[in-house]
């Protein structure tokens, strides 16, 4: 049997987000754009009524949710403030490497982030690794019951809210395995600087450098060296649907919005919507939002369910974002010159989208996967 509705409960807790987003969140996302910051206080607000704990064990302080539930949570939130979504997805995505980490560290940093007290980031990327993520340069060198972590890190949001990071790096400098750390800030040898990101511009985005940092062996997150590769891309493929559903939210709520404006707006002695070659496209726009958000959630289903979803995943981050900016940006030129204002929301979710687009894999590193997945590892160009 197939069932294409959402639970009671889970349409409950839509509408509670929404009323959320709608006082909270999206009031300020100008202001949190133009600070390039995000206040602590609106942290601790999302996590007072549960957003900050979507997969945290409730022993932890967390109230944990099945994907398909936190899906919905962050494509409501991305419709109001894309910075807003991304808080619950880094949190989300964090709090599962954490949570094969030793019980000290979980007991350390889990309730911290589930109350919204602590944050923290991810630091994967490199300047000569990012589609190529096993090309990190970074290293963790063992000393006796600590490790000496010396690297950088690139394109890190949050940089200047986290209060740790959790890093790949080479244990064995000879080796492309790469280890798992949670690496607390405020250790001697950690710097931060700031990139000018052209999106999202309140996630204070940055890179992260470490010189000869000391971390006790507890923060190795795993119970051996060399296996983070595999757990970062099993992280992944759920990540990837969370950011096409963020696209799709800005394409959605754009798409709304001009359809508005269209049955306002008087051309010709007629309003807009009544001309085929406007009305045809919103009716486009519309199908393409429509198939990715059931693909979205057809994919977090399957997670849901235990089956294998890593082709799924892909389709929908190269597909959905590229498809949203289009949109988005066909909205934009329906409102002519009073849209390529900053006066109206689209200009800033273009560039969001942008971000959505790179984010955890671009389209072609996708379109690999799902060759990979179609035909075989061994028809992979590399």
């Amino acid at each position: 049997m197939l069932d294409f509705s959402f639970t009671e409960e889970q349409n409950m807790i839509l509408s509670m987000v929404r009323d959320f987003a709608e006082k909270e969140i999206a009031p300020g996302y100008r202001e949190r754009v133009r600070e390039q910051e995000i206040p602590r206080e609106m942290i601790k607000k999302m996590a007072d009524i549960g957003l900050m704990g979507l997969n945290i064990p409730e022993e932890y302080g967390g109230q944990p949710r099945d994907a398909i539930t936190v899906g919905l949570i962050i494509e409501e939130l991305a419709r109001h403030a894309e910075d807003a979504a991304l808080l619950v997805f880094y949190n989300y995505s964090q709090a599962n490497l954490i949570m094969l980490a030793s019980d000290e560290v979980k007991e350390e940093w889990l309730p911290a982030l589930a109350q919204g007290e602590k944050m923290v980031i991810m630091g994967f990327t490199e300047a000569e690794a990012g589609s190529d993520l096993r090309n990190v340069k970074a290293t963790a060198k063992k000393d006796g019951d600590h490790y000496i972590i010396n690297g950088e890190k690139n394109r890190t949001s949050f940089a200047y809210l986290g209060d740790a990071t959790i890093i790949l790096a080479k244990t064995d400098p000879a080796s492309r395995q790469l280890t798992l750390f949670l690496v607390p800030f405020g250790l001697p040898g950690i710097t931060r600087s700031r990139i000018d990101d052209m999106g999202v511009e309140s996630t204070s985005a940055g890179i992260v450098s470490f010189e000869d940092v000391r971390i006790p062996r507890k923060y190795l997150l795993g119970d051996e060296e060399g296996k983070g590769f595999a757990e970062t891309m099993r992280a992944f493929d759920v990540n990837r649907v969370f950011l096409s559903l963020m696209a799709l939210a800005h394409a959605e709520i754009s798409l709304e919005e001009t359809c508005e404006y269209t049955k306002q707006r008087v051309q010709f002695g007629k309003p807009l919507a009544k001309f085929e070659g406007v009305s045809f496209k919103l009716a486009e726009a519309a199908t393409c939002i429509e198939l990715g958000k059931w693909l979205c959630y057809r994919t977090l289903w399957m997670k849901d369910n235990g089956l294998r979803h890593s082709k799924e995943a892909a389709m929908v981050k190269w597909w959905c974002p590229r498809t949203a900016f289009k949109i988005i940006h066909e909205c934009l030129l329906t409102h002519g010159h009073y849209g390529y204002s900053k006066d109206l929301p689209f200009e800033q979710r273009l560039r969001d989208t942008i971000g959505d687009e790179i984010g955890d894999g671009t389209a072609e590193v996708m379109k690999l996967i799902i060759t990979r997945e179609m035909l075989g590892r061994e028809f992979l160009p590399y």
